[in-house]
């Protein structure tokens, strides 16, 4: 593994070296200390930064696939129950052109995932590597980037609430109490767990329209289960990572709900429960204040919502325009359609000429 990841492992161990290396520059502690703690943490803003487009493009994929919903679900209903394998290629080809259309994927909203697994793993193995450096027993030398056996002895004897960064649940340093390093370590991994339940519900609850959230709608029940199975995992799957690895995921899901918090109450998708908040919060400034930015007086307006608001009979907000946002976001995506739908003459005359 450390033959595929040794790229990755490399600039990570140039980074953290770095990032201590400045903290020290401003006054820290030089050797062991909370300066490789803070290195961590500085790795998990650099890294973050890095797949911040990558994280912007899952998001507005995750908004179109949610805002296709009610489409899809018409292609799967045209389906339903036809097992047979014509059956079978004749919804994976429409639901491929729909997607096309739409100019999305239902893979996009994985990219920062598939991103970010490899630094995980590649961290993991750094710092499994500084015992062995330290020691001189490292097989692919004496060093690993910058992190010689002095670098390594310094990181090995920092420590968190007592437990060294090196160690984990069911590996315990010799001279340090296993006690200690197993209540951190299980600390860490209930805070993992307990953040990345609420990140996934963030999205799932608040961030989804309320047609897409059918149970039977298979979508929904992935989000679900991944909702309440991905901490899971991690709840037992966690007993191996390195208190450092566990600093890092920690910092890590923070950044995520603040990231979350603030586009969902800046960029949510039409129709769920964090566009309908907006919207109010929206036509609240405009009473008090009178005045809105050209793109939130445009919101508004789209929203059908800048002066006229009531409650239907089903107990949803319904604009001057007499739709709700379910409602309007369908609308937005079937005039998108239509539009494309007329451009694509117009494209293929381009590419005869």
């Amino acid at each position: 593994m450390d033959t595929i990841l040794w790229p990755i492992m490399w600039l990570i161990s140039w980074i953290l070296y770095g990032i201590h290396k400045v903290l020290t520059m401003l006054g820290m502690h030089a050797g062991s200390g909370p300066a490789w703690i803070l290195a961590i943490l500085g790795l998990t803003v650099v890294v973050r930064l890095i797949v911040l487009p990558l994280y912007n493009k899952q998001i507005r994929a995750s908004r179109e696939t949610q805002i296709l919903q009610p489409e899809i679900q018409k292609i799967q209903a045209k389906y339903k129950g036809k097992k047979d394998p014509q059956s079978q290629q004749r919804m994976s080809e429409e639901m491929r052109a729909l997607y096309k259309d739409a100019g999305t994927s239902p893979f996009a909203s994985c990219l920062p995932l598939l991103i970010q697994m490899p630094v995980l793993f590649a961290l993991f193995r750094v710092l499994y590597a500084f015992q062995p450096i330290a020691n001189g027993t490292y097989p692919k030398g004496d060093h690993l980037g910058p992190i010689d056996a002095s670098v390594a002895k310094e990181f090995l004897g920092s420590t968190i609430f007592g437990a060294p960064l090196s160690a984990s649940m069911n590996n315990v340093p010799a001279g340090y109490s296993v006690w200690t390093v197993r209540i951190v370590a299980a600390i860490l991994i209930l805070f993992l767990v307990v953040t990345m339940f609420y990140t996934t519900k963030q999205l799932t609850m608040k961030n989804m329209p309320e047609s897409a959230m059918d149970p039977s709608n298979p979508a929904f029940k992935t989000q679900k289960y991944m909702m309440y199975g991905m901490p899971l995992i991690y709840l037992f799957t966690g007993i191996a990572f390195q208190i450092g690895v566990l600093v890092y995921w920690c910092a890590g899901n923070l950044w995520n709900i603040g990231q979350q918090t603030w586009f969902l109450r800046n960029n949510p998708t039409p129709g769920s429960t964090a566009h309908k908040a907006r919207i109010e919060r929206l036509r609240a400034k405009k009473e008090r204040k009178g005045k809105l930015s050209a793109k939130e007086e445009a919101e508004l307006v789209e929203a059908g919502q800048e002066k006229v608001v009531h409650i239907n009979e089903s107990g949803d907000l319904v604009g001057k325009d007499g739709l709700t946002d379910e409602e309007r976001a369908l609308k937005q995506y079937e005039r998108r359609q239509a539009e494309r739908a007329r451009s694509k003459p117009k494209k293929k005359k381009k590419k005869k000429k």
